[in-house]
C-alpha cells in the first residue's frame, strides 16, 4: 500500500514539474508583420567608361603601343578608360514578412541619399589631356523580394529585386587644350539589385542586420561637347555596398 501511494506520488511531483517547465519554455520568434527601419552603410566599384565613335575608333585602332594600365580614356588611338567611384549611403525602408515553419518569405523597399562618385581623366592621345570626366550617383531605391531562414531570433536571407537611382554625368573640357566646354547629363536609370544579410532581433519589437547588394543601373551616355559627329562617353554604373540597419517590427503575436 505504501508503495503504491509512493508512486503515485512520484508521478504526481513529476507531472507538475513537467507542467510547470513547459511554462516556463518561451515560443520561437516569429518574423511575421510590417516593419519600417533606418540604413545606411558604403559603397564602391569601378565602373568601365569609354569614348564611342565607330568611325575614328576603326581609324585609329592600330595606332601605336602605348601603357594601358591607366585608367584614363584616350580618344587618339581609342582606348576604354575606367571610374573608380566610392561614397557614403543611407536612408529608410519598410517592409513586411511572412513565416512559415523556419522559412521567411518577405518584400521589402527602401530610398536612400548616396554620395558615390568618381572621376577619370580624358586624354586626347597618351601625352595630351583634353579634360575631366565625373561620375556621381545622388541617390537609391528598391523594391525586392528576401528569402530567408530563420533560428529563432537569427535570421539569414538572401534579397533581390528592381533598383533605381539618379545618375549625374559631367565632362569638362580644358580651355587651354580643346577649346574648353562643358557637358552635363543627369538621368534616372532602372537596373537590378542581388545580395543577402543576417538580421537578429534583440527584442520583439527590435532587430538590426548587416547586408551586403550588389547593384548595377545600367548604362548611361553624355555626347562630348553634344556634337555627335564628335561622339560621345558612355558609362556602366554598377557597384557593390555593405550597409546596417535597424528595423522596428509591428503585429508581433509574441
Amino acid at each position: 500500500m505504501l508503495s503504491k501511494i509512493l508512486l503515485a506520488g512520484t508521478v504526481s511531483a513529476l507531472m507538475v514539474s513537467g507542467a510547470q517547465a513547459a511554462d516556463i519554455v518561451e515560443p520561437l520568434y516569429d518574423w511575421t508583420g510590417p516593419y519600417i527601419g533606418l540604413q545606411g552603410g558604403y559603397g564602391w566599384g569601378q565602373n568601365d567608361v569609354k569614348y564611342d565613335n565607330q568611325l575614328q575608333a576603326v581609324a585609329t585602332a592600330s595606332s601605336g603601343i602605348f601603357d594601358t594600365s591607366s585608367d584614363d580614356v584616350v580618344i587618339e588611338p581609342n582606348r576604354d578608360g575606367k571610374i573608380g567611384i566610392d561614397g557614403w549611403l543611407g536612408g529608410a525602408h519598410a517592409g513586411y514578412n511572412w513565416q512559415v515553419d523556419s522559412f521567411v518569405l518577405g518584400a521589402e523597399g527602401d530610398i536612400e541619399f548616396s554620395d558615390l562618385s568618381g572621376d577619370t581623366n580624358i586624354l586626347f592621345s597618351p601625352t595630351s589631356e583634353l579634360g575631366q570626366i565625373k561620375q556621381d550617383i545622388d541617390w537609391l531605391g528598391s523594391l525586392r523580394l528576401r528569402l530567408g531562414y530563420a533560428m529563432d531570433r537569427a535570421l539569414i536571407y538572401v534579397t533581390g529585386g528592381a533598383a533605381v537611382g539618379g545618375v549625374d554625368m559631367k565632362i569638362r573640357i580644358d580651355p587651354a587644350v580643346g577649346g574648353g566646354g562643358d557637358a552635363d547629363d543627369t538621368e534616372t536609370r532602372w537596373g537590378w539589385t542581388l545580395g543577402g544579410g543576417f538580421e537578429y532581433a534583440f527584442t520583439d519589437e527590435v532587430s538590426a542586420n548587416i547586408e551586403y547588394r550588389y547593384t548595377d543601373l545600367g548604362d548611361t551616355q553624355i555626347f562630348l561637347d553634344n556634337n555627335d559627329a564628335v561622339g560621345d562617353i558612355k558609362f556602366d554604373n554598377a557597384f557593390h555596398a555593405v550597409r546596417v540597419g535597424l528595423s522596428w517590427h509591428f503585429g508581433s503575436d509574441l
